[in-house]
């Protein structure tokens, strides 16, 4: 019976109930329910647990690095790349928002390092010039490492318009999530529907990198490893939920597992580790956006 009055239950209550639940509940008991409920016999019932948040996106300009962490969650360290969004793709980008009349109200600049883009201040100044524009509540921020000379002058020159969120990182050795686990490696998750997404989605958003859109930056960071060339070409719709990325993206994503373990050092699975070998051997070809 609770789980018929559950299903009944509008949307926007139920993200409540989730929140005080999460708020109150020891983790013990909420990675059960949330494992439970990603099932696919429960996601066939209630259908996919995750949005997408549709008033932020992440653009990953460059996936190049000056520090190249340990489980990088966007593989700098173990897939490094020197490829870059062109300025023309930002355009595009900033084209499409306005004819969707998309007023973000967070577009976060990330890399790899975004500041070691070779066209950063050209990106950026589109970027304020969409603000001033068309979307002047949209808050621009820049997330970076803060680590060496080289990144240190391009921040002393940020125009205050845009908040840069500095991690002022001083060693490969950070705390970060077992990203290279995958859940498909993990024989608890055989029943698994990756349909549902997980919180990063709901949180920060869609991605974008050179290779086009993404329900999130991480899946935008694994295609480019994997080669499955699944971006999209244009601006999905504010209903989107891109299920078809979720079922392929999310099974390698160290993010989606019920237990997040927080590490160190380098912990990776078995299909990451055939990946990034067959990264290095041959680089994947995907269209661009």
């Amino acid at each position: 019976m609770g789980i018929l009055l559950y299903a009944i239950i509008p949307s926007n209550i139920r993200d409540v109930l989730r929140s005080i639940r999460c708020a109150i509940m020891p983790q013990a008991v909420s990675s059960t329910l949330r494992f439970i409920r990603l099932q696919k016999s429960a996601t066939k019932l209630f259908g996919p647990l995750y949005k997408i948040n549709q008033n932020t996106l992440d653009i990953n300009i460059t996936y190049s690095c000056n520090l190249k962490c340990y489980n990088c969650c966007n593989s700098c360290r173990q897939a490094p790349s020197e490829d870059y969004m062109s300025v023309e793709q930002i355009g595009r980008f900033i084209k499409e928002s306005i004819g969707q009349k998309r007023k973000w109200g967070r577009i976060a600049i990330t890399g790899g390092e975004g500041t070691l883009h070779p066209c950063f201040f050209d990106i950026i100044q589109l970027l304020l010039s969409y603000k001033e524009d068309f979307s002047r509540p949209s808050n621009i921020e820049l997330y970076t490492n803060g680590f060496g000379l080289e990144v240190n002058n391009v921040l002393r020159r940020i125009p205050k318009e845009i908040a840069i969120v500095n991690t002022k990182k001083q060693s490969i050795a950070q705390y970060f999530y077992s990203f290279n686990v995958a859940p498909l490696d993990l024989k608890i998750n055989k029943n698994t529907d990756y349909s549902n997404g997980c919180q990063v989605a709901q949180i920060c958003g869609i991605g974008l990198n050179r290779y086009g859109y993404y329900m999130c930056a991480l899946g935008g960071g694994i295609d480019r490893v994997f080669g499955f060339d699944i971006g999209r070409k244009s601006l999905p719709a504010g209903d989107d939920l891109m299920i078809e990325q979720r079922k392929i993206l999310c099974q390698y994503c160290g993010y989606f597992k019920t237990k997040l373990d927080i590490i160190t050092a380098e912990e990776m699975s078995s299909t990451w580790k055939y990946a990034y070998e067959n990264y290095k051997r041959k680089k994947p070809s995907l269209s661009l956006y």
